[in-house]
């Protein structure tokens, strides 16, 4: 779950008869409003407050769809950057490994999904290709193009947000090994 600090925004609206604001107002990220599948025409959502939490949802009667992945040729030009990028990763300043609007919402653009390695751990049961390079080494020519997406994102997004430590060697080799597969899934042949 991404999180961000911002502010509540109070204005004066109508004729409060004590002059108290009358309308507060918060700001969402735009990213974030896009991948909910909110629009102009369809921004209804649900609000909750549990007395200290305030949580925002599309309504069950719309949910947001499903992204379409984008065309291959931007997938595989998107692996083919970031498959270098982690390859030479000795050589690039650390944050851009960790900047949500280069790498995750890149993956969400392109219509991979954040499900932490579910479709990959539901797909090759056996196999541990969401941790293991040599697992994904392995079921690499029976992989998919959106499962092995999905992976890659979740993949990024623990070691942006959950791990408590830093990349090890392995850890950059199984980035590899995964952008190098998705191009060549994504490869007009």
């Amino acid at each position: 779950m991404e999180t961000r600090k911002t502010k509540v925004i109070f204005t004066k609206a109508g004729g409060n008869a004590n002059g108290s604001p009358s309308i507060c107002r918060i700001s969402l990220p735009k990213a974030w409003v896009n991948r909910m599948g909110l629009t102009p025409e369809r921004r209804e959502v649900e609000l909750a407050f549990d007395g200290d939490k305030v949580s925002i949802q599309n309504l069950k009667e719309s949910p947001a769809k499903r992204r379409m992945l984008a065309d291959k040729k931007k997938i595989r030009r998107f692996a083919l950057v970031w498959g270098q990028m982690y390859k030479n990763h000795a050589a690039v300043p650390q944050r851009y490994f960790e900047l949500a609007e280069l790498v995750g919402d890149g993956m969400a653009d392109l219509g991979f999904e954040m499900d932490a390695g579910e479709s990959m751990r539901r797909a090759f049961p056996e196999a541990d290709a969401f941790h293991d390079n040599e697992a994904l080494k392995g079921i690499s020519s029976k992989v998919d193009l959106q499962t092995l997406g999905n992976a890659i994102f979740s993949r990024w997004r623990y070691w942006n947000h959950w791990a408590m430590g830093p990349m090890q060697e392995a850890d950059f080799e199984w980035f590899v090994t995964a952008f190098s597969r998705l191009a060549e899934l994504a490869e007009d042949l």
